[in-house]
């Protein structure tokens, strides 16, 4: 099964390069938006392989959003692409449960990379029967 994805990140020029490194990586984007609170709403519509998060995002950031969704639903896998790096929001990340923090600028292959290692780590825990 192809893994999919949902891109949520204020910069439509930031969602290209992400959606493009995505691709790259094997996963098919499903669900794109340009505010957090969109991001329960697309999980449960969606339930993507993984997301990737912004910090900045207008309505909800995305700190918020990964919090809220994780808690609802600590299946779910996400990364943050942030050029944030502020060290209480990066905390707050990890905290909530979120599997990686891309800095940005990055390049495709970062983002590629980053997430094939991710999606080789879902698929190892789901195989155990595990959680992520």
């Amino acid at each position: 099964m192809v893994p999919t994805a949902a891109v949520i990140d204020d910069s439509s020029i930031s969602r290209l390069i992400i959606k493009a490194a995505l691709t790259k990586a094997g996963c098919r984007v499903v669900a794109e938006a340009a505010s957090g609170d969109r991001v329960l709403e697309l999980y449960e519509q969606h339930r993507p392989t993984l997301m990737t998060l912004d910090i900045i995002l207008p309505q909800l950031d995305g700190v918020t959003a990964a919090t809220q969704l994780l808690r609802k639903h600590p299946e779910a896998t996400v990364v943050m692409c942030s050029s944030l790096t502020a060290r209480d929001k990066v905390l707050a990340c990890r905290d909530a449960g979120v599997s990686h923090f891309i800095l940005k600028p990055f390049t495709p292959d970062k983002v590629a990379s980053v997430v094939k290692s991710v999606l080789e780590r879902v698929g190892a825990s789901a195989a155990a029967g595990k959680a992520p």
